[in-house]
């Protein structure tokens, strides 16, 4: 029997567009890239919802076919290959199963898909292969983790360090600017741009690579917490406010302190309510853990059904579920549909932990699955992952921390420097006018033909011609370009929903301001420009 083909048909004739070849290269790499940040935790959903189901002794045609109906997985769609090749083509699972894994690119998923086919050959039960699969891939995952919280380590040392460099940098162009006055300086300032630009973007993308994915909040569109709720209807006027009060205040040429001051206090809140959704969906998914044991537990060993089995667990040991358990209790209790109370349940609580393994719960034990079991199977994949979270998240508030010092350093650095540079110029500029104002009056031949260069000293002088809008404008992008890459990085290390952008942007965006505001005071009361005219004087 011949070899299925493609799936798509590929379009002959007609030019073809330039550079398409390119960016379909580019868009493809990009997705792939993706999808091997998700696989191993996808795959864990994926094995966990396949071994429940042997649980509920499904057969194996239906093993598949509800696998591959699940669309909120990623490997689902492999799996609607196989069971495509089977029912269509007239494969059998073992052959269907090799045929996709020499298609798949991700190494996990090919090296799970192998030995499936193998065990198949080999005569092994479904549900024996599929239980120690699932301790297999837990284990893979759990290594793949701890190894990409190491990488992000490193990377994020390295990517301080190297801001940091970038930093010192772009201060040693503006003083050699200060010094030289050369004609051709926006080479130079493109070249300090283009080098904290290429820091700041490779930086992030080696992170991004090596942190593993940890996707918190369900992203349902129709249901959702209620903190996810305020902050989608709170963006819709907070962000196109933000954009206009940028462009306003740019316009009419207020600092860039205060604008920065204000994007920061802007987006405050729809970060401190992202902040918030973020801490109770990890508290959520803690009690989860205990919560699906229980309520198989109870199920099972007493054969009840949902509602008594609600209402028989402690609910007081749930800390941060006991609202929305009672919620549940209620509704049921009421006679209301069983489906619609729990997707209720899953859209309030905002977890993808809850999305994915509660309704891995519901489906297995709806075929017949015993609860007692499947509770504590799904149970177990949870606590591996919210045990590994936990470990993430310690990671990531140390480097936060770091980030955060090290941003205030590098912010003050180029501030301070700058403000120097204009306090000192200024103060040059005020000597040598007052020299020659004095020298006029008295007459050139009185001075002996001194010049105020030789008076004040040839090093001062060279100092008379700073560019201050220029090199003002240069502190202002390259601060801009150090805040947003902060951001990003602090996003990408904490993880979380896309809110939480919000809340490092406020935080960012209000330290950049507030040293953009406070350091030329503080500049100012150790170098003023009369007190250098006093030193110039004495001297």
């Amino acid at each position: 029997m011949p070899e299925p083909g493609p799936d798509a048909a590929e379009a002959k004739g007609g030019r073809e567009i330039p550079f398409a070849s390119t960016i379909a290269g580019l868009k493809e790499r990009a997705a792939q890239v993706t999808e091997d940040k998700k696989m191993s935790g996808d795959l864990l959903f994926m094995t966990t919802y396949m071994a429940s189901l042997a649980l509920a002794n499904a057969s194996r045609p239906e093993i598949f076919a509800f696998a591959a109906n699940r669309n909120e997985y990623i490997s689902s769609r492999y799996i609607a290959k196989v069971d495509m090749f089977v029912k269509k083509w007239g494969y059998s699972y073992s052959e269907s199963l090799s045929i996709v894994a020499e298609r798949v690119k991700n190494p996990i998923l090919q090296s799970m898909l192998n030995r499936y086919a193998n065990s198949i050959d080999s005569g092994v039960p479904d549900d024996d292969f599929l239980k120690n699969e699932l301790a297999t891939v837990r284990s893979v995952y759990r290594s793949q983790v701890e190894q990409g919280l190491e990488l992000v380590q490193k990377w994020g040392d390295a990517y301080i360090a190297m801001l940091l460099s970038g930093t010192v940098i772009g201060v040693t162009l503006m003083i050699s600017i200060a010094i030289y006055s050369p004609t051709g300086m926006e080479s130079t300032l493109n070249m300090a741009y283009g080098i904290i630009l290429a820091i700041s973007f490779f930086g992030n993308l080696l992170m991004y690579q090596s942190a593993p994915d940890d996707s918190k909040t369900h992203g349902l569109i129709n249901r959702a917490s209620k903190e996810q709720q305020t902050i989608r209807s709170m963006e819709r006027i907070i962000i196109p406010l933000t954009i206009a009060g940028i462009i306003i205040l740019a316009l009419l040429g207020v600092s860039a302190g205060v604008i920065y001051l204000l994007i920061g206090i802007l987006l405050a809140p729809l970060g401190l309510i992202g902040f918030i959704d973020d801490a109770n969906i990890t508290l959520r998914d803690n009690d989860f853990s205990v919560f699906i044991r229980s309520f198989g537990a109870v199920m099972g060993g007493q054969g009840t059904t949902a509602v008594y089995a609600l209402n028989t667990i402690d609910r007081k040991s749930l800390t941060a579920l006991e609202p929305l358990v009672n919620s549940v209790y209620s509704k049921m209790n009421l006679g209301l549909d069983t489906k619609q109370v729990w997707d209720k349940f899953i859209g309030e609580s905002g977890s993808n932990y809850i999305y994915k393994y509660l309704n891995i719960y519901l489906d297995t034990v709806t075929l017949g699955g015993p609860p007692e079991p499947i509770g504590n199977l799904v149970g177990a994949s949870v606590l591996e992952q919210t045990l590994l979270r936990e470990k993430k998240d310690m990671r990531a508030r140390s480097f936060i921390i770091l980030l955060l010092a090290m941003h205030i350093a590098m912010i003050a650095i180029f501030v301070a420097l700058y403000r120097i540079m204009v306090v000192l110029t200024g103060s040059v500029t005020s000597m040598m006018s007052q020299f020659t104002n004095q020298s006029a009056s008295m007459g050139a031949s009185s001075m002996g033909g001194v010049s105020a260069n030789q008076v004040l000293g040839g090093g001062l002088g060279m100092f008379t011609n700073f560019p201050e809008k220029e090199m003002g404008a240069f502190v202002v992008i390259c601060l801009t370009i150090i805040t947003a890459s902060n951001i990003i990085a602090a996003r990408v290390v904490g993880g979380g929903d896309r809110y939480m952008f919000y809340l490092y942007g406020a935080i960012f965006c209000l330290l950049t301001g507030l040293v953009l505001i406070i350091t030329p005071i503080g500049v100012g009361l150790f170098f003023s420009p009369e007190g250098l005219t006093q030193m110039a004087a004495g001297g």
